[in-house]
């Protein structure tokens, strides 16, 4: 699978972007202590809240980090990749949100791949829940063709339809859209990886879901 260049700067984009916060958060904190613990101006009650900051920025720093290094990277192309792994990363990914985890999902295909599309597809359907709400990921039963599924169950719920063309032209092998940008291009990417494994990623819209099944 060869990804265009304009892809991958607009992945490291997109990388940089959700990792500047936490690690800005994680200096602010460690500024603060330091500036007030020179001048003695600290009490333990900032102390306290400054280093909590600095705790919750870098757990959520680091379940990013880790979640990313699966969804983005070759980390995850390898076959058999550990089901349970897949939980506990985005479980990781989604602790200091709005959108809750509801997982069920017992096996993924054996195929190489497997667990970046779906984490992909966990990211995506997470944030079409502006609002917040709850990630489903399930699989089908023996009989059903389905091989997972993220679903998307909130107030508001809204999959972009920029969102849906990256994914279509990811699937089509037909190039990046010229409106691609950096929000959606793990879209795309999920896409690509789609069509590489032989699978196609089905969107259905309900009143307050959006479910996204391969």
């Amino acid at each position: 699978m060869q990804i265009e260049l304009r892809v991958m700067d607009l992945l490291i984009s997109r990388l940089c972007h959700d990792l500047i916060s936490p690690a800005g958060a994680i200096v602010n904190g460690i500024e603060l202590v330091e500036e007030f613990g020179e001048d003695g101006m600290a009490g333990e009650d900032m102390t306290a809240e400054a280093m909590s900051l600095v705790g919750r920025s870098a757990r959520q720093l680091s379940a990013k980090l880790s979640l990313f290094r699966v969804a983005f990277g070759s980390a995850g192309e390898r076959d058999n990749f550990p089901v349970d792994e897949c939980r506990r990363l985005l479980d990781g990914y989604l602790q200091e949100g709005k959108v809750r985890l509801d997982w069920t999902l017992d096996r993924l295909p054996p195929e190489p791949g497997g667990a970046r599309l779906l984490l992909l597809l966990a990211i995506i359907a997470a944030e079409s829940l502006p609002r917040g709400g709850l990630l489903r990921i399930e699989g089908g039963p023996v009989s059903d063709p389905v091989a997972f599924r993220a679903l998307a169950q909130g107030e508001g719920a809204k999959l972009e339809a920029v969102t849906e063309g990256a994914l279509e032209a990811g699937m089509a092998n037909s190039g990046a859209p010229a409106e691609l940008d950096a929000r959606m291009a793990p879209a795309y990417l999920a896409g690509m990886l789609a069509a590489r494994r032989g699978n196609r990623v089905h969107i259905v819209r309900e009143a307050g879901a959006i479910s996204l099944s391969v």
